[in-house]
């Protein structure tokens, strides 16, 4: 993913470039939360939890403990992370629980098994990312304000 800052002060700049510097280039890895993504766009707002067990590889995810029933309790491009993995998993179809359960299917397939009453986590989902390239750079214009942007990489 890439992160644009909008125009910013040198004292704004600072602390952020200050971080990236200690990431030493894409050896280190660190956990965002991307602002525009970070609310989840079905309806949801109960503690969803695993139903079952789930291998590697699976893409549909049993799931229950909805807060309620009806369509759109997640949609597609909705991002979850289990409490076991550090990747995170897009919703790739709406669902609609029944009964405070649903199938959600998801991509990419499973890469850790999943176990029975396994948190999920759909709002402000955290990624863990690390820097894609080694080289930083930034711009200062004339009207001397910073203009920063960076590539992050998903960890696993």
């Amino acid at each position: 993913m890439t992160v644009s800052f909008p125009p910013m002060t040198r004292a704004s700049f600072a602390p952020i470039f200050a971080f990236i510097t200690a990431q030493r280039g894409r050896k280190e890895s660190f956990t965002y939360t991307p602002p525009l993504i970070d609310d989840a766009l079905g309806t949801e707002t109960g503690s969803v939890l695993v139903n079952g067990e789930h291998a590697v590889g699976d893409t549909t995810i049993a799931m229950d403990a909805f807060a309620g029933d009806g369509a759109g309790r997640f949609k597609a491009g909705d991002f979850i992370k289990f409490a076991s993995h550090d990747k995170v998993y897009m919703v790739v179809s709406d669902v609609t629980s029944s009964s405070n359960a649903a199938t959600v299917t998801i991509e990419p397939p499973l890469t850790t098994a999943l176990a029975d009453n396994e948190a999920v986590t759909y709002d402000s989902v955290p990624f863990t990312v690390a820097l894609k390239n080694d080289v930083q750079e930034f711009q200062i214009g004339q009207d001397a304000l910073y203009r920063y942007e960076l590539d992050f990489i998903e960890v696993i």
